[in-house]
C-alpha cells in the first residue's frame, strides 16, 4: 500500500515551483493592453472569414491546444499514408480578391495545418516559440523593420504568425495593412456571444478598435506591433500556477493523492520524465528529436537554423494542463496519455538518426505508470483552467454557433458525374461583415449559374430538381460563370461576395439561398445546391 513516505523523497527532488516569468521592458504588462489582447485573442474577424480566432485553435478546454484534430496529408499529398499528421483546420483557400480558389491539397475544403496546435499557455515562459522555434526572442517591428524588443520577445512574433498565414486566418497575398484596416472598421466582438463581464464592459458603449488602442497605447493607431503588443501581454496574464501540484510544494502534503506523489517520485526516477520535462515549468526549454517520424516527413528545428545536428528536433512543451491534451507531439499521433507513455516506454520512437540519447527503455511497473499517468492528469492541472474561470474566462465564438458549412437545410439535385453542387456558407453575416461570401463547389466545371436569395424557404420538387427557396417573384437572381475545367465534373466553383449592409434594422433577418447550376448533362439541365440560411445580426 502506498503511503506518504514518499513525501520527503518528492520535495527534495521536485520541490520547484513556476520560474518567474520573462517581461521585456519595452512591452510591459498594463490592464489596458491585457484586455485589449483578450479581445484580440477571441476576435473572429482577425480572420479573412470571419471564422477564426487566436482561441479557435487555442483552447483552454484542451489545455491550451486545440478540442479538434484533423489529418494533413504531408509531403506526398496521400491520406492515409505514413507521413501525415494532424493538425487543425483553418480556412478554405481563399484567392488575394477572398474569393474561395481551390488549393493544391484540400481542393475547396478546409486547409489543415502541417503541425498540431502547441498550448499557448506558459508560452511567455520559453525564448522561442512554435514547435520548431521560428518566432525568435527578438522582436522586429514589421511596419519599420527596426528590432523594437531585443529579448523575450518570441510572444510578440508568435501572435503575428496566424495573421497572414494561408492555412490558418489569411486569403493570398495578405497583409498587415489588410488585417489592421478590416480591425479599424468592425464592431469589436460583434460576432461573438457570451462575453465574460471584463469583455463586456471593455466594448460596452459602442467603443471602436481604435478607442481601445488609444486606452492602451496612448493613441488610436492600428498597427502590426501593437497587435502582438496586446495579444503577448493578455497571454502574459495567463498564469496556471494553482495545480496540486504548486499547492503540494508550497507546503500542503494532502494537495496530491498518494498514487500522485507515487507518480511525482517515478516522474523524477524511474521514468525519467524530468530530464526534459523539468519540474517547476516541466519544460527545460530545448528542442529534441523523439525519433516519431523520420526526418524526411518534417526536419523541424533544423528548418529554421539550416543545421543538420537540429534535423527532426521540436520544441519540449510544458506539461502542465496535459491532462486536458487530446492531441500529442508535433503531429498530433496520439490521442491520450497512455499511448504516449507506451511510447516512451519502449524508448521513444524507431527512427534513429539524430534521435536524443535520453531516450531509453524505461523500468516502469504498471502501477508507476498508473500513478505516473494519474500525477499528469490530475496533479498538473490548473482548475482554474478546466472550469474557466479567474483570468481563463472566455467567450462563445460565432464558429461554435454556425456549422462548417453554414446553416444549411433541404436536398440538392445532381448534375455532372452524380455531383451534387455544395453550397458554402460559411461565413457569418453580421451587419457591415465586408467580407461577407456566398460559394459554389462540386459542381459542372465552367457552368453557368444563377444564385438565389429569397425571403422564405421552400421544400418541392420542379421538373425533378430539388427546390429549397421560395420562388414567388420576390427573390433576388444574382448570374455568375463559374470556374473549373469545362464539363468536369466536380470541378465548378465560384463565389458571390458581397458587403452586409451596416442597417442596425436588417438584424435579425432571416433569407434562404440556392445556388442553381445549368447543367445539360442531366435530363432536367439544372443541378441545384442544399438551401442556404443567411441570418443577419
Amino acid at each position: 500500500m502506498r503511503n506518504l513516505a514518499f513525501l520527503a523523497f518528492s520535495v527534495s527532488l521536485a520541490a520547484q515551483g513556476l520560474p518567474v516569468q520573462p517581461v521585456p521592458p519595452q512591452n510591459p504588462i498594463t490592464p489596458q493592453k491585457a484586455i485589449l489582447g483578450k479581445l484580440l485573442f477571441w476576435e473572429e474577424q482577425m480572420s479573412s472569414n470571419n471564422r477564426v480566432a487566436c482561441g479557435t485553435c487555442h483552447q483552454f478546454g484542451s489545455g491550451g491546444g486545440d478540442l479538434r484534430r484533423a489529418p494533413h496529408p504531408g509531403n506526398d499529398g496521400i491520406i492515409p499514408s505514413p507521413d501525415d499528421s494532424f493538425g487543425s483546420p483553418g480556412l478554405i483557400r481563399s484567392n488575394a480578391a477572398n474569393l474561395y480558389t481551390p488549393d493544391t491539397e484540400f481542393g475547396l475544403a478546409r486547409q489543415v495545418t502541417k503541425r498540431a496546435s502547441p498550448s499557448f499557455l506558459l508560452a511567455a515562459w520559453f525564448p522561442e516559440l512554435f514547435w520548431d522555434g521560428r518566432a525568435r526572442t527578438n522582436f522586429i517591428d514589421p511596419d519599420t523593420n527596426l528590432t523594437v524588443i531585443p529579448v523575450n520577445g518570441a510572444l510578440e512574433n508568435q501572435a503575428l504568425g496566424p495573421l497572414l498565414a494561408g492555412d490558418e486566418m489569411a486569403h493570398d497575398t495578405r497583409t498587415f495593412a489588410h488585417a489592421t484596416a478590416k480591425l479599424a472598421s468592425v464592431r469589436p466582438m460583434a460576432l461573438a456571444t457570451n462575453l465574460p463581464v471584463d469583455m463586456a464592459n471593455a466594448v460596452a458603449g459602442g467603443v471602436t478598435y481604435a478607442q481601445l488602442f488609444q486606452t492602451a497605447f496612448g493613441s488610436p493607431g492600428i498597427t502590426a506591433q501593437r497587435i502582438a503588443f496586446a495579444i503577448a501581454t493578455y497571454e502574459r496574464t495567463l498564469v496556471p500556477n494553482q495545480t496540486p501540484y504548486d499547492a503540494f510544494i508550497g507546503g500542503n502534503p494532502g494537495a496530491l493523492t498518494p498514487q500522485q506523489i507515487g507518480g511525482l517520485n517515478t516522474f523524477n526516477g524511474p521514468g525519467r520524465c524530468n530530464l526534459c520535462h523539468t519540474p517547476g515549468l516541466f519544460s527545460d526549454r530545448q528542442f529534441r528529436n523523439l525519433g516519431l517520424q523520420p526526418i524526411a516527413f518534417d526536419n523541424g528545428r533544423q528548418g529554421v537554423t539550416g543545421n543538420v545536428a537540429d534535423g527532426g528536433k521540436f520544441k519540449v512543451p510544458s506539461l502542465r494542463n496535459v491532462g486536458l491534451r487530446t492531441s500529442f507531439m508535433h503531429n498530433g499521433q496520439f490521442t491520450n496519455l497512455q499511448q504516449v507513455f507506451g511510447f516512451y516506454l519502449n524508448g521513444g520512437g524507431p527512427n534513429q538518426p539524430n534521435k536524443d540519447p535520453l531516450l531509453l527503455p524505461l523500468q516502469v511497473g504498471p502501477m508507476q505508470a498508473n500513478d505516473l499517468i494519474n500525477f499528469l492528469t490530475n496533479g498538473l492541472t490548473d482548475p482554474r483552467v478546466v472550469q474557466g474561470t479567474g483570468p481563463f474566462t472566455r467567450p462563445t465564438l460565432r464558429s461554435q454557433i454556425l456549422p462548417e458549412g453554414g446553416a444549411l437545410y433541404g436536398p440538392g439535385s445532381a448534375g455532372t458525374g452524380a455531383r451534387i453542387p455544395l453550397s458554402m456558407a460559411e461565413v457569418p453575416a453580421n451587419l457591415g461583415n465586408q467580407d461577407f461570401k456566398l460559394g459554389v463547389s462540386n459542381a459542372r466545371g465552367g457552368a453557368l449559374a444563377t444564385f438565389v436569395l429569397a425571403q422564405a424557404p421552400a421544400a418541392v420538387v420542379l421538373a425533378g430538381v430539388n427546390v429549397n427557396v421560395a420562388l414567388n417573384g420576390g427573390e433576388v437572381l444574382v448570374p455568375i460563370a463559374l470556374a473549373g475545367n469545362p464539363g468536369v465534373a466536380g470541378a465548378g466553383y465560384g463565389t458571390l461576395k458581397v458587403d452586409v449592409p451596416n442597417v442596425p434594422g436588417l438584424a435579425g433577418l432571416t433569407l434562404y439561398s440556392q445556388w442553381f447550376v445549368w447543367d445539360s448533362s442531366v435530363a432536367s439541365g439544372i443541378a441545384t445546391s442544399r438551401g442556404a440560411e443567411v441570418r443577419l445580426f
